[in-house]
């Protein structure tokens, strides 16, 4: 990941050292201790409201967004983007109040399944499918030909997840694809509606959608309506985040 800005390096797993054996490997990177963003979602089940708070699903997608935005300027498709694949760690824990990204501390981890696209001509598609069946993207199911599509389902997936707790199911209406779930009590509908709709509807490889341009319409919506609350929701998933660290020890 040396082609990422030193700036953002932070954002991604750092390995100090690898081990190869004959019948597996291990890499040593960074601690990360607060366990992952698939442990923080299964930490609000036991809470009143049952999932996570919409101030910090839309902190965590704006900041996916910008990892998956910055990966994808170094030519590499993650291939593998999923809620057990980013983590929470002592930077995460340790903001003070002065400090605008709530979402700081996350960290995507796991480039197994990735692809540098410098080593293939430009315009290489794929036709392979993925073994984790929840997380095959629509041009998977179709068998469409794909490349960077298939992170922007697993952001997709993995906002759905913050949202209801459940890992996402897609449906084809008419040609349309769509999260299998009910949206009408959803906060934002109309937004998370067309976040969906364009993570899910890419017309083809050579026409992606900017994610950028999503990003700042997160942000905005962000700004005109949690800026003010998103603090107090943070410190309290930090409390549930110790208190399930104190407990698996």
């Amino acid at each position: 990941m040396e082609r990422l800005k030193p700036t953002v390096q932070h954002m991604f797993i750092k390995f100090y050292s690898a081990h190869f054996f004959q019948n597996g490997s291990i890499l040593v990177g960074d601690l990360h201790s607060c366990g992952t963003l698939l442990n923080a979602i299964n930490l609000y089940k036991s809470t009143p409201e049952k999932v996570m708070p919409q101030a910090l699903v839309i902190s965590f997608a704006i900041r996916m967004l910008f990892m998956v935005e910055q990966v994808h300027s170094c030519e590499i498709i993650h291939g593998d983007i999923k809620p057990d694949n980013f983590i929470l760690g002592n930077r995460f824990l340790e903001q003070d109040d002065s400090d605008e990204d709530v979402a700081a501390g996350l960290a995507l981890i796991d480039l197994g399944q990735s692809i540098d696209m410098k080593l293939f001509p430009k315009g290489t598609t794929f036709t392979a499918k993925c073994e984790t069946s929840g997380f095959q993207c629509t041009e998977m199911l179709s068998n469409k030909p794909w490349n960077y599509q298939v992170d922007y389902f697993g952001v997709a997936a993995t906002v759905y997840c913050m949202l209801f707790g459940t890992y996402m199911k897609v449906k084809n209406e008419g040609g349309i694809w769509k999260p299998d779930g009910l949206f009408r009590r959803l906060p934002h509908l109309d937004m998370w509606n067309e976040f969906f709709h364009i993570m899910l509807n890419i017309p083809d490889c050579r026409h992606l959608p900017s994610l950028d341009l999503l990003r700042q319409k997160l942000k905005k919506l962000f700004e005109q309506h949690y800026s003010s609350k998103v603090r107090t929701l943070r410190n309290r998933l930090i409390v549930l985040l110790l208190e399930c660290k104190r407990w698996r020890k």
